[in-house]
């Protein structure tokens, strides 16, 4: 099969030539940026850039002319991505013929360290909302972001207590530690904050809760037994965990939307784009729902 770089190499070729014609780069801090970047608030107006945001073709227009393709990308992935992406990389790799490195945390302390220059070519984050911020602070190549999924939170058990099947269970007294993400900077933890807040249960468990610095943590705690009990992302224990779980409804709390965004100014940002773009095809997609993923409405 014909790397998917080589097949769109005349599509974005000629989105290049558009941004080319369009104007001059300019730079800011260190990075790249075209004077045609769109930004959330603007309707782009030249032939390179009219897909709709949400569309999946969208990230393969509007290349610019600084950008170029890379032998290997550096990819800062939310942690509820670990298993998945684990499970696609091959196929990415020689789809997009690059090699992919993964770097999995929490999707704010992520885009934190990319707005402070980190070397990571692209962003897939847990909330679309950081690929937004990044956005506005000029460091995405135009037409670079797409949200690719929704998470979903589940309740955890660790083994050897009788399961808590919905969230007023969490107030038994033998549920003595409950684990959630970091609310401050894990979208997971901010879904589980609101669930509990919805079930009328946080202000009488507020006071057992441990706090992972991200997902996988937090999932960590559960299944070896450091917390009696946690809210953790569908996608890390839906194909095998020691710990018992029920998905939580997610009318509980706001939709965790997932989003990407392909880093400006790293030398990698058609590779960036080729990855993103993997996971918003076909196969990507039924990669996602392998794992609990849900699809965004478009």
């Amino acid at each position: 099969m014909m790397p998917m770089y080589r097949r769109w190499h005349k599509h974005l070729a000629g989105a290049l030539l558009l941004s080319m014609l369009a104007g001059p780069a300019c730079t800011n801090g260190g990075r790249v940026q075209t004077s045609t970047a769109p930004t959330p608030s603007q309707t782009p107006t030249s032939s390179a850039t009219v897909s709709a945001p949400n569309d999946t073709r969208s990230v393969l227009t509007g290349a610019g002319s600084g950008e170029h393709r890379s032998a290997t990308i550096k990819v800062a992935a939310a942690s509820d991505l670990r298993s998945v992406m684990t499970r696609m990389q091959p196929d990415i790799e020689r789809q997009c013929d690059t090699r992919l490195t993964f770097i999995f945390g929490s999707s704010g302390q992520l885009a934190t360290q990319i707005a402070g220059g980190a070397d990571f070519g692209l962003l897939l984050s847990a909330d679309a909302q950081y690929p937004a911020d990044l956005v506005k602070a000029g460091l995405v190549v135009p037409n670079g972001t797409a949200s690719y999924g929704l998470g979903r939170i589940a309740l955890a058990t660790r083994a050897g207590l009788e399961p808590v099947i919905d969230l007023n269970g969490l107030v038994r007294p033998d549920i003595k530690r409950i684990a959630i993400a970091n609310p401050d900077h894990a979208p997971y933890g901010r879904a589980a904050e609101q669930a509990l807040r919805k079930a009328g249960v946080y202000d009488q468990i507020k006071n057992r809760l441990v706090l992972g610095e991200n997902i996988r943590q937090t999932t960590d705690y559960v299944e070896q037994g450091n917390a009696d009990a946690a809210i953790v992302a569908y996608a890390l224990v839906i194909n095998g965990s020691p710990a018992r779980f029920s998905l939580i409804d997610s009318a509980m709390h706001l939709p965790i939307e997932q989003g990407g965004a392909v880093v400006n100014g790293t030398g990698a940002e058609l590779s960036g784009r080729c990855v993103l773009q993997y996971i918003l095809e076909p196969a990507g997609q039924a990669a996602l729902r392998q794992f609990g993923f849900e699809a965004v409405k478009r």
